[in-house]
């Protein structure tokens, strides 16, 4: 093996090349890390959850394509909606063609409806709220690709004056 010994005046060039490729390698991989897309040690439900899709995933065995759902945006409604608003919100997803949107927007009206007092040994009894039920077709026929049955359920929903729309 023939070997050479680097002269003592390329030693700082060679050191300065040296800083220069790191410190781009460290920019670039800064650059990289502050990219919302990656986000390692996410914590569930402190800031936004990726992947992000505007498509509904994971409601019924038939669209369950992973064990991990992507996240779709949020609906376009006020920290203090009501059950109105949210299927309003879900109805303006299912026409823009965002089935993830109207899923959530569909569960967060649910949600709604579901936090209620009941007496203590009935907290585990499912509800038998008619509005709940429509809720679950809608998102069944969401989950089955059947949008217009999806929207059909939430206009029957908003049209019947049930008294869970004031809330």
């Amino acid at each position: 093996m023939n070997t050479k010994a680097i002269p003592n005046h390329a030693a700082p060039r060679i050191l300065a090349l040296s800083a220069l490729l790191i410190a781009g390698a460290l920019g670039q991989a800064q650059a990289q890390s502050s990219d919302n897309s990656i986000r390692a040690g996410h914590v569930p439900g402190e800031g936004t959850s990726y992947p992000l899709s505007p498509n509904a995933s994971n409601i019924t065995p038939g669209d369950t394509r992973s064990v991990i759902a992507p996240t779709p945006p949020a609906p376009d409604v006020g920290p203090d909606a009501g059950v109105q608003q949210y299927l309003t919100a879900a109805n303006v997803a299912l026409a823009a063609g965002q089935t993830g949107t109207a899923d959530t927007a569909l569960e967060d009206a649910e949600t709604r409806i579901l936090t209620r007092s009941v007496p203590q040994n009935a907290g585990n009894m499912p509800s038998s709220d008619p509005v709940v039920a429509q809720i679950e077709q809608a998102r069944d026929d969401i989950g089955s690709n059947n949008k217009a049955g999806a929207a059909q359920a939430i206009n029957q929903i908003l049209a019947s004056n049930a008294p869970e729309l004031a809330e």
